[in-house]
């Protein structure tokens, strides 16, 4: 587990570096769904979404 990162002096939790890792595995998720279509199945595209980003954050929160 992380302990604080600082960053120019300034310190931040870990949540805010797992959380922004996450949010680029979720942007390079997010793409690739686009591309297979996956999207266009699902009931609700945002709520899914949502979803995925918290099982990314979660997921690496947990492995580390």
């Amino acid at each position: 587990m992380l302990s604080e990162f600082n960053l120019g002096g300034i310190y931040l939790p870990p949540f805010f570096v797992y959380a922004c890792v996450a949010g680029l595995a979720f942007v390079v998720l997010r793409h690739v769904l686009t591309r297979l279509g996956v999207l266009r199945q699902a009931w609700h595209p945002a709520l899914f979404e949502f979803a995925l980003s918290l099982i990314l954050l979660s997921l690496l929160i947990l492995h580390v």
